[in-house]
């Protein structure tokens, strides 16, 4: 740049040098309002690129079917005002806020939702809007999903985004340049009028009626003039302007003659400050992209890893939970909570969520000393429940004192499994017993019935009669009961041909079982029977009536002879048919409770441990389970469960 050197020069020459320099600051101060123009579309960028990012991490499953908890943790995790879902009718599905806003969305954004739904190639919308309740500006960004049915809004602060484009606009920056010494006025005037002056412009006259400004409206470079200006002499130099955002006009920027030198003095330094604040934006502005990209990158990464892992320990069937070095759950998986029949364990005391001795966390703890898991059974609250648990101790490096991670595995099914193995097995072999020796027995006692017969009917003997009859009829009446066994025996071992049809459980008790009633009101016994309308079930009606029979026989025969209270109740539970029958007699102890399904266990004098093993085999004929549980009224209550079809 030229400057003065103090050499005495001629007018004209110092007016030359003058226009030059003057040339050089509006040339300048144009190409720095359009650096400013281009600094608010890179801002608008920024913005969008921003808000673009939040929405890309909402899952498409969030999208379809959003939450509130879900999008309060985006709008805290990205640290926003809010995040919101619109339908494909511009109606709110789900929303969070983390600030106090308006209640109601404003017209013009839904407005703008509904543009974009009708538009889709507009893709996204940015507003500003001066918030009266936070006395801020406000961002409402919008944008269209791929799906083209779903509009995300986010609401954020503004403040920043107002003043970078005040900082960045061109009045802003033709105020600040005018406030250099020797710098009379920049001026922005269209043929329209003034759009922006750094002074009063009460006596300028319009483009038309000033023939120099007409003729610089039309020229392709700068044009200068000596003009009067507020009763000081300037130099006016004019450029032709204009940008996507203004309308075509005129740049006039007023030098003062007088104070020519300060001007040159302070335009160097001002143009490096310029220059070097729109590179330093620039950069900055570039840098901060970069860095969000990276950012972008990396959290998407961590979010899709942290999102599999999450997905995984959640849909765990395997309980896990950690506990810190003083006893506190810091961690737990859903199959846990469940497993253990607990919810919200998270941050209480192990020992204060289980007061069982073998679950204390010194008992616990101590598993983590064992190479093998160890099994026990315990009751979580009216569940019995067999577990495999195993712990491992979380001390850091050089210290004693740490967490541990305990893991449960509920075996119950598994057990119950492997004893109805078992017993199927046992069943199985009972089968091919029978079907081997059945045919050899039924003959001796055949025989040894015919026998019996014929001593009784063509025997007299002269002396001990009653006692000669009594002993052939106690033979008859045994070989009898021998047979029965054999046939109870044969049933248990062998399945048969079953009719299968759809019975009305409440027609059923009130026709069909109508007995129970009867015998109830024989032997003096409260009974209590409740079925729920409507209750259809598949099965064979002598086999039901056989089930219903031998369980209501049970219970009859555990209350005492001065009575008690029998209850058979029929519901639909979870999409099964439940059956209960339960009695107030003394109940079934637990070292017994294992055994009552084996055949030929009984603990009945004259019983033959046939009835509950035939019970059990019926109902897994046609698929239905039964288990044993106590009952408030006292005694036994037997649940059968039929899944229906």
């Amino acid at each position: 740049m030229i400057t003065w050197l103090g050499i005495k020069q001629s007018r004209s020459d110092s007016l030359r040098l003058l226009v030059s320099e003057g040339t050089a600051f509006t040339e300048a101060l144009a190409q720095a309002a359009e650096n400013a123009i281009q600094s608010e579309q890179v801002i608008d960028h920024f913005v969008h690129e921003r808000y673009g990012e939040i929405v890309a991490t909402l899952a498409p499953g969030t999208l379809a079917s959003p939450k509130h908890e879900q999008l309060m943790r985006v709008a805290l995790d990205h640290q926003v005002f809010g995040v919101f879902i619109f339908d494909s009718l511009a109606n709110v599905l789900a929303g969070a806020a983390t600030k106090t806003i308006a209640a109601t969305t404003p017209s013009f954004v839904v407005n703008e939702v509904k543009n974009l739904l009708e538009h889709p190639e507009g893709n996204y919308a940015l507003l500003l809007e001066q918030d009266t309740s936070l006395q801020q500006p406000l961002h409402y960004y919008l944008e269209l999903t791929n799906t083209l049915d779903r509009v995300v809004l986010i609401i954020n602060d503004a403040s920043y985004y107002v003043d970078a484009l005040r900082r960045t606009q061109i009045g802003y920056l033709a105020q600040n340049m005018a406030k250099e010494k020797g710098v009379s006025y920049v001026i922005y005037q269209t043929t329209e009028g003034i759009i922006f002056s750094s002074s009063k412009t009460d006596k300028l006259l319009s483009i038309e009626s000033d023939s120099f400004l007409k003729s610089a409206l039309e020229a392709d470079s700068i044009s200068w003039r000596e003009n009067e200006f507020q009763g000081e002499n300037v130099l006016e130099l004019v450029r032709p302007f204009s940008s996507p955002d203004f309308r075509f006009g005129l740049l006039r920027i007023g030098l003062s003659l007088d104070d020519y030198h300060a001007i040159t003095r302070g335009y160097d330094l001002r143009m490096g400050i310029i220059a070097g604040t729109l590179l330093a934006l620039v950069l900055i502005i570039l840098k901060y992209l970069d860095s969000r990209r990276l950012s972008a990158e990396s959290e998407l990464r961590y979010q899709k890893i942290k999102s599999v892992t999450d997905r995984i320990f959640e849909q765990m069937r395997t309980g896990v939970a950690a506990i810190d070095g003083g006893g506190i759950i810091t961690l737990v998986n859903g199959a846990f909570e469940i497993i253990v029949s607990k919810s919200r364990t998270m941050g209480k005391k192990w020992d204060e969520v289980f007061n069982e001795p073998r679950m204390s966390l010194e008992n616990i703890a101590s598993l983590g000393d064992r190479p093998t898991e160890t099994e026990i059974t315990i009751e979580f609250g009216a569940d019995r429940r067999t577990l495999l648990i195993a712990a491992s101790k979380l001390a850091p490096e050089g210290q004693t004192d740490g967490g541990t991670i305990v893991v449960l595995n509920d075996i119950t099914k598994i057990k119950e499994f492997e004893r109805e193995s078992i017993r199927r097995e046992r069943l199985s072999e009972m089968g091919q017993l029978a079907a081997g020796v059945a045919h050899e027995i039924r003959n001796p006692l055949n025989a040894i019935s015919i026998a019996s017969q014929r001593l009784a009917a063509e025997f007299k003997p002269q002396e001990n009669k009653a006692e000669y009859q009594s002993i052939t009829g106690n033979i008859k009446s045994e070989t009898r009961r021998l047979d029965n066994i054999i046939s109870r025996f044969l049933a248990l071992a062998k399945s048969e041909k079953r009719k299968v049809e759809p019975i009305n459980l409440k027609s059923f008790f009130e026709n069909d079982a109508r007995f129970l009633k009867l015998e109830a009101d024989q032997l003096g016994i409260m009974l209590d029977l409740n079925v729920q309308p409507n209750l259809v079930l598949n099965a064979d009606r002598e086999n039901l009536m056989q089930v219903i029979s031998n369980l209501f026989n049970n219970a009859k025969e555990a209350l005492p002879p001065s009575g008690g209270k029998i209850s058979v109740n029929a519901h639909s539970q979870n999409g099964s048919i439940v059956i209960c029958v339960e009695d107030s007699g003394p109940g079934v102890k637990d070292e017994i409770a294992k055994e009552i399904f084996k055949p030929f266990f009984t603990t009945k004098e004259n019983g033959t441990g046939l009835g509950l093993p035939t019970v059990h085999r019926i109902l897994n004929e046609f698929g239905g389970e039964i288990k044993l549980e106590k009952s408030d009224l006292g005694g036994a209550k037997f649940v059968m469960t039929f899944t229906k079809s």
